[in-house]
C-alpha cells in the first residue's frame, strides 16, 4: 500500500494596505462631449475615477454614478465659472474636490482627448491639468492611471502591496535504482570472500577426508585442516555482509521526484513527499 503525503507552508512578512482619506472625494464632472454619446461619456468617467482610486489614496466616482445625481437637464455651460453651480454640483455629489472634463472625438475615428480642470470646494481654487490622449477604448486604463498624479498632483500616491511567491522551487528529476562505486566495492568483496570461502572450504574437506583414510593424522595435518576450515568460514563472513552491504545500497540508491523549495524574498515555503 502506498500514501503520499505533501505538505507545505508558506509565511509571509506584513503587508501595508493604503486606506482612502474620508477628506479627499474627488467626482468626474461630465462636461460636454464632441463626437461621443453618453453611454462612452459615462464609460470613459468611470475608468478615470477607477484610476484616480488605484493610483491615489482618494476616494473617486464617476461615469453613471455621478450622472444620476446632477440635473437631468444638464449642467449649463458656464456652471465651471459660476461658484453656485460648482458648489451645487460638489453638494449634490458630496465631493470635496472636482474634475471637470470635456471629451473630443474630432476625428469621428474613437480617438479621444480629455481636457480637465480641477476645483477645490474649499478654497474656491481651480486649475487646468494636462490633456489625456486616448486612442483606443483599450488604452484608456493604463493612460488614466498614468496621468493619475497630473491629474491630482496634491493627493498622496497609493503604495503598492509587495508580491509574494507562494512556493519557489521545482520538481526533482527521478533517479531509478543503480548501484553505485560504494555498491560495486562491496559486491567485489562479496565475489571474494565466496571464492575464499568455497575455495578453502573444499581444500579443508579434501584434506579431511584423506585423513579419515589413512587413519593415520598427524599433529600438522590436523592444524592444517583446521585453519582452512577457519579461511572458509571468514570468507563466507565477508561473503555475507557483501550481499547485505550491496543489497542495501542498491535498495536506497534511488528517488521519487519531490518538490525542491527554497526561501522567497518576503517568507519561507517548503514542501515534502513522503511514502508509508
Amino acid at each position: 500500500m502506498r500514501f503520499t503525503l505533501v505538505a507545505s507552508l508558506v509565511v509571509f512578512g506584513s503587508i501595508t494596505v493604503a486606506r482612502a482619506d474620508p477628506a479627499i472625494r474627488v467626482a468626474v464632472v461630465p462636461g460636454f462631449a464632441v463626437n461621443l454619446d453618453s453611454a462612452r461619456v459615462d464609460a470613459l468617467g468611470q475608468d478615470l475615477a477607477a484610476a484616480l482610486e488605484s493610483e491615489l489614496v482618494v476616494t473617486a466616482i464617476g461615469g453613471l454614478e455621478v450622472r444620476r445625481q446632477l440635473p437631468a437637464e444638464g449642467l449649463p455651460a458656464d456652471c465651471l465659472t459660476t461658484p453656485a453651480c460648482v458648489a451645487d454640483v460638489a453638494k449634490r455629489l458630496s465631493a470635496t474636490q472636482l474634475l471637470f472634463v470635456v471629451m473630443v472625438d474630432a476625428a469621428g475615428t474613437g480617438a479621444v482627448q480629455i481636457d480637465s480642470t480641477w476645483v477645490d470646494i474649499a478654497s474656491g481654487k481651480s486649475t487646468s491639468r494636462p490633456a489625456i490622449d486616448v486612442p483606443s477604448v483599450s488604452d484608456a486604463k493604463p493612460r488614466f492611471a498614468a496621468a493619475a498624479h497630473q491629474l491630482l498632483p496634491d493627493a498622496v500616491v497609493r503604495p503598492k502591496p509587495k508580491q509574494h511567491d507562494v512556493v519557489a522551487g521545482e520538481m526533482s528529476a527521478t533517479v531509478p535504482r543503480h548501484l553505485t562505486m560504494p555498491a560495486y566495492f562491496s559486491a567485489g568483496a562479496a565475489v571474494v570472500g565466496l571464492g575464499v570461502g568455497i575455495g578453502f572450504g573444499l581444500s579443508g574437506r579434501s584434506a579431511y577426508n584423506t585423513c579419515d583414510r589413512s587413519g593415520t593424522c598427524d599433529q600438522n595435518a590436523r592444524d592444517s585442516i583446521r585453519g582452512k576450515t577457519l579461511l572458509a568460514d571468514a570468507g563466507f563472513v565477508i561473503a555475507t555482509a557483501g550481499i547485505i552491504a550491496t543489497s542495501i545500497m542498491f535498495a536506497t540508491s534511488g528517488s521519487e521526484s519531490h518538490l525542491v523549495v527554497a526561501p522567497t524574498p518576503d517568507g519561507i515555503a517548503f514542501g515534502a513527499i513522503g511514502r508509508f
